[in-house]
């Protein structure tokens, strides 16, 4: 049995996760929660988890700081990072801690079981040191592979990078076969090259991040680009000799410092996930010009309209202003970053439609989530800008039939759930996506109240909760329920309960009816 600890700030999320799947069936146990980094920090040093299942944000210390802190105590610890939106830069940085998996919310079954397999499988393997990956040297005589090391070269060695994404999926075996096959392709590909025999410090490390995606180091004290291009064409012929198209990839020239070496990682996945912008699957690294200010403009004008209308239900305008982001015309036009960010900012939309009408992977809203990767997976503008309508019409549809759902009971869940924060009639239209008037209408016709005194109800029975169970100041409880104002709070108080609060706190609770 494998144990696993659970950190995030929200408690009906680390309860979500825990009910989503008996663990015990699949061999898994938890072993403990935490509501924040810090608390989470001092139970991996008690309990010792062979899993970390954590928040991407909560106070203290945030989910990827950490996995980083938590790697320093306990370097075979396993990791997965659980998210309400898609980050494309949290990603890759995620990435470069070997996070095993990304989950979004709403989590369900389905993402959960998926994850355990990638777990099972990383957990029952050599289990090595996950915060470096194996690193193959040039082989002996006899064959065999040894450790990697810079020492024969006095520190003086030359890096390059080299991504690959295989669009069908070639990285389908186990992590260690993979890299086993690669380092022997590249073993044959070094005795192929005359320049590389006389290397005695010509070595590989590999990152093998999914089943599309590898990132390949390369070092040695003699590196050149055709060195590069030659053990790139040995791989593509192999791969084709196994029935596989060519990888696309985004390598780097070779360079000395290896200060750098992080940085390059992480923009050789960036090339790669944006790869649609250039005319070849073969990207050579090199510095994009800066992003032209007026097309960033006009594209954060779009945006801002794309959500605008989202918010009023004007999904026909939506999709027009999706189009006009996304048109062929724009390809030259953009960088590799603002692509990303418009595909973040449309992710992330959706994906608060699908939090808040409580949507999963199941109701088939979208065939699959939107991944950090999502992009990696076009090759040309048009298909991305065609899969994210048909996605966006997937969810609107779903939305223009939200008569036939219990929407009331979904806002008032909202409400229990959130009723310090600041929340209105305004703000909650806003969440679900209503105009305010039509809400409340709404809201009236089927409750008989209006919305913003079923706020006040909760937020005083809350409030009652407190004063009963817990030795606190009225201000304090007054910021605990969502009223920064002690004074109008003490004044809807009274009017809910016919006390003032120091006078219910005087009669040890007395009557706790709420009008």
């Amino acid at each position: 049995m494998y144990s696993i600890l659970i950190a995030d700030d929200e408690k009906y999320v680390r309860q979500d996760i825990i009910r989503s799947v008996n663990w015990t069936d699949h061999g898994y146990f938890i072993v403990g929660e935490a509501s924040n980094g810090a608390q989470a920090l001092e139970k991996i040093k008690e309990l010792q988890p062979d899993v970390l299942i954590t928040d991407i944000r909560m106070p203290l210390t945030d989910g990827l700081s950490l996995i980083e802190r938590a790697l320093k105590l306990q370097p075979n610890l396993h990791s997965v990072i659980v998210s309400g939106y898609e980050d494309f830069h949290y990603a890759r940085e995620a990435i470069r801690l070997n996070v095993l998996d990304y989950l979004t919310k709403p989590i369900d079954e389905t993402s959960i079981l998926s994850m355990l397999k990638k777990l099972t499988t990383a957990l029952e393997g050599d289990n090595h040191n996950r915060t470096s990956a194996p690193a193959f040297s040039m082989p002996n005589k006899e064959g065999s592979f040894s450790a990697g090391s810079t020492a024969a070269a006095g520190g003086n060695l030359h890096y390059a990078v080299i991504s690959l994404y295989f669009a069908s999926c070639f990285l389908q075996k186990t992590r260690k076969y993979t890299e086993n096959l690669f380092a022997s392709w590249l073993s044959h590909a070094v005795h192929s090259h005359s320049d590389f025999i006389d290397d005695p410090c010509f070595g590989t490390q590999f990152c093998y991040m999914n089943p599309t995606l590898m990132q390949i180091t390369v070092y040695a004290g003699h590196l050149t680009k055709d060195h590069l291009q030659h053990l790139l064409k040995y791989l593509q012929e192999q791969l084709s000799l196994c029935g596989f198209p060519a990888p696309a990839a985004a390598l780097t020239p070779p360079f000395p410092d290896k200060a750098r070496l992080s940085t390059l990682q992480t923009s050789c996945l960036q090339l790669l996930n944006s790869r649609l912008l250039f005319e070849s699957d073969l990207i050579w690294y090199r510095l994009i010009p800066p992003q032209k200010e007026a097309f960033v403009s006009e594209i954060t004008e779009l945006m801002e309209q794309f959500r605008k209308n989202i918010s009023i239900r004007h999904f026909e305008n939506t999709e027009y202003y999706l189009n006009q982001m996304l048109k062929s015309d724009n390809k030259e036009a953009f960088t590799p970053e603002l692509l990303e960010y418009v595909i973040c900012e449309i992710s992330n939309t959706l994906r608060k439609i699908c939090l808040c009408y409580q949507l999963t992977i199941n109701q088939n809203i979208f065939k699959e989530p939107l991944t950090p990767f999502y992009l990696m997976a076009f090759s040309e503008l048009e298909a991305l800008r065609k899969d994210l309508l048909k996605r966006c019409k997937a969810v609107f549809s779903f939305v223009n039939a939200a008569d036939s759902i219990d929407v009331i009971t979904l806002i008032k869940q909202y409400i229990q759930k959130n009723y310090e924060q600041d929340i209105t009639l305004v703000s909650i239209a806003s969440e679900f996506f209503f105009n305010p008037s039509y809400l409340s209408h709404m809201f009236k016709q089927q409750t008989g109240g209006n919305l913003s005194s079923y706020i006040e109800e909760i937020r005083i029975k809350e409030a009652l909760k407190l004063f009963r169970t817990q030795k606190l100041s009225i201000g304090k409880v007054a910021r605990m329920v969502g009223y920064n104002d002690p004074n109008y709070f003490s004044k809807i108080f009274r009017k809910r309960t016919g006390f003032s609060p120091a006078a219910y706190t005087k009669q040890d609770g007395g009557n706790d009816n709420v009008q």
